[in-house]
């Protein structure tokens, strides 16, 4: 054990998988964790069948690393069952990862505090969509068709007509949906560590925009890191990475999602509060443009929980 650990620590338990859309993606983030970690401290990998914390866990010696992706995982239910157990956990806590899986939530966050975020527009199902009121409020003509409440671009719909959006909208019958403005431009990603930005990630879709599939599929997205982008932008998105990091108090780790119009336009679209782990992950990339190792990396997250703790 490093000579940091708290005195009654005993174990690093990674938590991964739950019962959303991205139990798999979870699994495949916590292995490279698992196999990193477990060569620098007891560590122990719990794969989740059930949205509930397992038995056997111990505050007393127990440091808990969520690496748990979407509903459950990453939304706040898990930290707020952590919190009522009083266990030292890494990552967000219970409020701020509602927030920040909460889409117009964080959009009327960054709004508040005079960021740059695409207008949306919160939609409840069944309802009759008005054109006119969309088009006006949005300031477009294409759209996003989205959940408010989903990570890994699960559910998302590009429409670039009122037409598309509103046969799009006819397929939901469940969920908390969105529109927002299509934004096109370059596909930006930053990871934020203790507060601290890291490097720029573009990600360049080989077909189609960086969805669940491309996200996922090996080889199906090129990635530039350090992005190929001016100082101006890359001061400007690590300001605002920063600043809603601040704002929404988050925790540890992070990472923002921007795209980067033609014209120069730069428009944060979200905060992850447990970003993706895996070999394709972004966060890592973002971490090696400052020449920060996987391992360096995880070291810090472990340090910093065991000091606040």
């Amino acid at each position: 054990m490093g000579g940091s650990f708290v005195k009654n620590l005993k174990n690093i338990v990674i938590l991964c998988g739950g019962q959303s859309g991205e139990r798999d993606v979870s699994f495949k983030s916590a292995e490279p964790v698992f196999e990193t970690l477990k060569k620098l401290y007891p560590t122990q990998l719990i794969r989740l069948d059930e949205n509930k914390l397992p038995d056997g866990l111990n505050p007393e010696e127990d440091l808990i690393f969520p690496v748990t992706h979407g509903d459950f995982g990453e939304d706040g239910q898990l930290q707020a069952l952590l919190e009522q157990g009083g266990f030292a956990y890494i990552g967000s806590d219970s409020k701020t990862s509602a927030l920040c899986m909460d889409k117009m939530r964080s959009k009327q966050l960054a709004q508040a505090h005079h960021l740059p975020v695409l207008p949306g527009i919160a939609l409840q199902l069944g309802q009759e969509l008005n054109e006119a009121f969309i088009c006006e409020t949005l300031g477009c003509t294409s759209f996003v068709l989205k959940p408010t409440d989903k990570g890994s671009s699960i559910g998302v719909h590009l429409c670039n007509n009122f037409n598309a959006l509103k046969q799009a909208w006819a397929t939901i019958s469940e969920g908390n949906w969105m529109v927002e403005r299509y934004a096109q431009g370059r596909e930006l990603t930053l990871g934020i560590l203790q507060g601290e930005p890291l490097g720029i990630v573009e990600i360049r879709p080989k077909h189609g925009f960086y969805d669940f599939k491309n996200k996922y599929t090996s080889g199906a997205c090129e990635y530039l890191y350090p992005a190929p982008i001016e100082l101006e932008f890359t001061q400007k998105m690590k300001a605002v990475g920063v600043a809603f990091f601040q704002h929404a108090n988050c925790r540890d780790f992070g990472r923002i999602d921007c795209i980067l119009e033609p014209d120069g336009h730069l428009w944060l679209l979200e905060m992850n509060t447990i970003p993706g782990m895996t070999a394709q992950s972004l966060f890592p990339k973002s971490a090696a443009c400052i020449g920060l190792s996987f391992e360096n990396l995880l070291k810090q997250l472990i340090e910093k929980a065991l000091k606040r703790y």
